[in-house]
């Protein structure tokens, strides 16, 4: 009878850890469908400006980070789109490897970031902060893609040589753009 009765509650012990494993699982499970209009928008012209966004609402809403790159899948377009289109199946569902590649992708050449910055003006419809933002923001991309690493004589040599190639004729600029000089004592030297 003892025998009986501890098998008894050995049995209520081991449907009870079932359903309690089942409730577990249905808790764990992510409905990836249910949560892609959560998504932001993927813009091609502020890809930079995406991935923070896109990752503040995922820890938001605690989407497990596996499916992060099936949540910006379902965004992409242009180049994204193709980006990720062509990327090997084990490299596609890894995030960081999906945003490394989007971001190379999309990035622009040293002298597309510096005319960015010179060029851009305040709109009508921007506060004085939203500009100074935006200007810091452009000017800090140019100053990356020009690998100055926050070197004071980097970023010296940087805008010598662009204050350089403002003042000589457009044929000289144009010669040593193409020679990518890094100093304004190289680009002094060519026109000896």
């Amino acid at each position: 009878m003892r025998e009986r009765l501890e098998m008894e509650k050995l049995k209520l012990e081991m449907v009870k850890e079932e359903s309690n494993t089942k409730v577990q699982s249905k808790s764990e499970y992510f409905d990836a469908a249910k949560n892609t209009s959560l998504v932001p928008k993927f813009c091609e012209k502020t890809v930079d400006k995406y991935f923070p966004q896109f990752e503040k609402i995922a820890h938001n809403l605690n989407w497990p980070k596996p499916y992060w790159t099936t949540m910006l899948q379902s965004v992409f377009e242009g180049k994204a789109a193709e980006i990720y289109s062509a990327l090997p199946s084990e490299k596609s569902s890894d995030y960081d490897m999906v945003k490394q590649e989007v971001l190379k992708a999309y990035e622009l050449v040293p002298e597309a970031y510096r005319q960015k910055f010179r060029s851009y003006k305040k709109f009508d419809s921007q506060t004085y902060v939203e500009f100074a933002r935006e200007k810091e923001d452009l000017f800090d991309k140019w100053l990356t893609s020009k690998k100055t690493d926050n070197n004071f004589d980097n970023l010296r040599q940087l805008m010598l040589l662009e204050e350089f190639k403002q003042c000589v004729h457009l044929d000289l600029k144009t010669h040593l753009d193409d020679k990518t000089v890094g100093t304004i004592h190289d680009a002094a030297v060519n026109f000896r």
